[in-house]
């Protein structure tokens, strides 16, 4: 016989609360940041509704992403991410700022872009904010555009992820989030830098062709086996944590 077991209301707590034992920065590797990854996806699959994952998400879903992001040191964002969905201030609520604070970390995460062509929405609410630290890596000899937010860039030779981690970790980043999109996420796992993923499944069939997946891209080299640590429920949405079995 193969058991199956029903899920059920065990016990309930506040996102916040589920995700304190996930220690990023206890856990980070010596050579680059713990790095853990949020999504949303619909029943059937989908990464996106009418072009940004913000129509698929609710109210308790993107409770989840802001606490997520309150325990990371800085955010990596994809640049077809950051051109659907804008962003701001990553983290500006005073209660997760106090515990930031509270922990030792600055108030809010670095953003950090990477681009081989400094093609970017230079108009998002991310460049706009001036508290809001951004570093950009880039290949790109271009110039970059006067921006209120305070701004790094980083002229480096490949602007692979790999890269860029390791130039984080050596910058004193131990935990990294990461919130796409699907082709960053693809370039993540095949060179073996995700360390957990977060994925939200709204109860939702969109059936919108041509819509995103939650990795998309070139074929990964081969498939990569996680673990289901936990699977939270709130009305009708499951909140999944996977863990990637990396090598010692």
């Amino acid at each position: 016989m193969v058991p199956f077991d029903r899920l059920a209301p065990a016990e309930t707590r506040a996102p916040h609360e589920w995700l304190a034992d996930v220690r990023p920065r206890e856990r980070a590797p010596a050579s680059r940041p713990f790095v853990f990854v949020n999504f949303v996806a619909s029943v059937d699959g989908r990464a996106s509704l009418e072009g940004r994952a913000q129509g698929l998400g609710s109210p308790a879903d993107t409770l989840m992403l802001t606490e997520l992001r309150t325990i990371a040191d800085a955010l990596l964002i994809g640049s077809g991410t950051l051109r659907a969905e804008g962003y701001a201030r990553l983290v500006a609520n005073p209660d997760r700022v106090a515990r930031r604070t509270a922990a030792g970390l600055p108030p809010t995460p670095t953003a950090v872009l990477l681009s081989r062509t400094l093609d970017l929405p230079w108009d998002a609410g991310l460049f706009k904010a001036p508290d809001q630290p951004v570093i950009l890596y880039t290949g790109a000899d271009g110039d970059v555009p006067a921006v209120p937010a305070p701004l790094e860039v980083v002229r480096v030779d490949t602007t692979t992820p790999a890269a860029a981690l390791a130039d984080l970790r050596a910058r004193g980043v131990r935990a990294l989030g990461c919130e796409g999109g699907p082709i960053l996420l693809r370039a993540l796992i095949a060179a073996g830098l995700v360390d957990e993923l977060f994925l939200t499944v709204t109860p939702l069939v969109t059936g919108e062709r041509g819509a995103p997946r939650v990795v998309e891209g070139e074929d990964l080299p081969v498939p990569v086996p996680v673990t289901l640590v936990w699977t939270l429920i709130h009305e009708g949405e499951l909140y999944l944590r996977y863990s990637f079995n990396h090598e010692a």
